[in-house]
């Protein structure tokens, strides 16, 4: 009897083709299924819905070129961290731009706003079709990452923009902790995280850094200036290094 390998990677599947007990792949995740992997019926695969679905399937049928798998169980919240963490990113380069995305995505950011700042470049915004590109991009790094949650991605014409647009529970005390990435700021404090399950956010500068005009605005919305140590930081590599700290007290 043929044994059927799994895939490595889960599916992205729409949340609205989920069924109670099927769920139907776009054509291209079909295509990828069925040509690259050439799976065959009976075959098992994993799907992720982008909105905290992660379900264990198997391939029933081809439905006008759609796979049609079995949903055999369904988990909720899969690869999730316990708690929020967003950020904001002083706008960088478009490399800059998908280096971050493709790298906190798997770290478990659950929003990341790329906002223009003072020391943003020159064409320092970020279109509607430049949007759809990065989206594919997050898509790509979730499933990689195995997580069932896809990240808000948006892009604020300015910080202040970004700190009005935040959730709701910015304006609640203690909902939040706040953490500056800032060269002249004090070691990172795990108990500050630890003691609490407030929901996290974090802001990196651009190239060059935030403003101090920023930086005030920040640390007077409740940013505390953290120090990433004594070596100058891009912006891509100080997003991770913040992140991390961050997730491993979690």
């Amino acid at each position: 009897m043929e044994k059927h390998r799994l895939p490595d990677t889960p599916f992205w599947v729409e949340p609205d083709s989920v069924g109670s007990d099927r769920l139907e792949l776009t054509p291209e995740e079909s295509h990828h299924l069925l040509h690259v992997h050439r799976a065959k019926p009976g075959a098992p695969f994993q799907a992720t819905d982008g909105a905290g679905g992660f379900y264990e399937c198997v391939l029933e049928s081809v439905n006008r070129r759609a796979a049609v798998g079995r949903i055999v169980e369904r988990r909720e919240g899969a690869g999730e961290l316990s708690r929020p963490i967003e950020i904001l990113v002083g706008m960088p380069d478009r490399r800059a731009i998908e280096q971050i995305i493709e790298h906190t995505v798997p770290l478990g950011v659950t929003a990341l706003d790329f906002v223009v700042c003072e020391r943003s470049g020159p064409g320092a915004t970020m279109s509607p079709q430049r949007l759809v590109r990065l989206a594919r991009v997050a898509k790509a790094a979730l499933k990689q990452s195995r997580r069932s949650r896809l990240p808000k991605l948006g892009s604020s014409p300015s910080l202040e923009a970004a700190l009005g647009g935040t959730s709701d529970a910015g304006a609640v005390p203690g909902a939040w902790r706040r953490f500056l990435a800032d060269p002249d700021g004090k070691p990172f404090p795990p108990g500050r995280i630890q003691s609490t399950k407030a929901a996290i956010q974090l802001a990196v500068g651009p190239p060059g850094g935030f403003s101090e005009g920023e930086r005030q605005l920040l640390i007077q919305s409740g940013f505390s200036p953290i120090s990433l140590g004594p070596t100058r930081l891009t912006t891509e590599t100080a997003a991770l290094a913040l992140i991390g700290l961050v997730r491993n007290c979690l």
